[in-house]
């Protein structure tokens, strides 16, 4: 890399809130307000931002990220009934990749994370491996019965929190960001559910490498990306 070339740029990807409820007439949970989330299955929903890179290809650069994190605008909360059949979550699962995801490969995420051997399930994202991972973010919240007022409204204890960020090197024209958002409950007894607003940054620096190197880069970008 020449030092002349360098530019240190942050990429930036902002994902909404959800606020769902549970509708005891028609035994599905709604939308609180008008909300960019898609619905997959009756308890899971993911928002796509991607960052666009097309500039930065156009000047033939690579990116070289060299950390990732989250923010929060807030905490995350839920109202449950009293007394509950069995222990609620909520899982939330963040995706910054070179390769496009379909929704299922995005329901398949929740079972078999991204990157990682995941034996010979059904379903498993295979063509996943860690280095279109960018950046990648698990996180667990849970209802705290010592803390929480039962039948209430309480803002949930996050439980775990994994990482699973490779950090590698990109020369794709896009990212692709998915934020994947599940209730595990018996049905209705999350009554509902807010998960707040969130940023992904990821600093870093752009600048250009050998072009053999970069054509290969180049080339597995484009190989994967159309794996769909």
């Amino acid at each position: 890399m020449s030092n002349e070339e360098d530019m240190q740029r942050t990429l930036v990807a902002e994902f909404p809130l959800l606020n769902v409820q549970w509708d005891r007439t028609a035994s599905v949970y709604e939308f609180v307000t008008v909300s960019p989330y898609t619905q997959l299955a009756a308890n899971i929903w993911f928002a796509q931002q991607d960052i666009d890179l097309s500039g930065y290809a156009m000047q033939k650069k690579t990116f070289y990220p060299y950390s990732s994190f989250e923010q929060r605008a807030s905490g995350t909360s839920a109202q449950t009934v009293d007394p509950l059949t069995r222990q609620p979550y909520i899982g939330e699962i963040t995706l910054i990749s070179s390769v496009p995801l379909d929704n299922t490969a995005i329901i398949a995420a929740l079972t078999f994370t991204p990157g990682f051997i995941s034996g010979s399930g059904v379903g498993a994202p295979s063509r996943f491996d860690r280095s279109v991972i960018v950046h990648g973010e698990i996180k667990t919240f849970t209802l705290d019965s010592t803390l929480a007022v039962p039948g209430g409204n309480n803002f949930l204890r996050l439980l775990n929190n994994e990482t699973f960020s490779s950090l590698e090197p990109t020369a794709a024209d896009k990212l692709y960001g998915y934020r994947i958002i599940t209730l595990a409950s018996t049905f209705g007894e999350i009554e509902s559910a807010f998960v707040p607003a969130s940023r992904v940054l990821i600093p870093g620096t752009l600048s250009s490498e050998p072009k053999l190197e970069y054509m290969m880069r180049l080339k597995r970008s484009y190989e994967l990306a159309n794996q769909v």
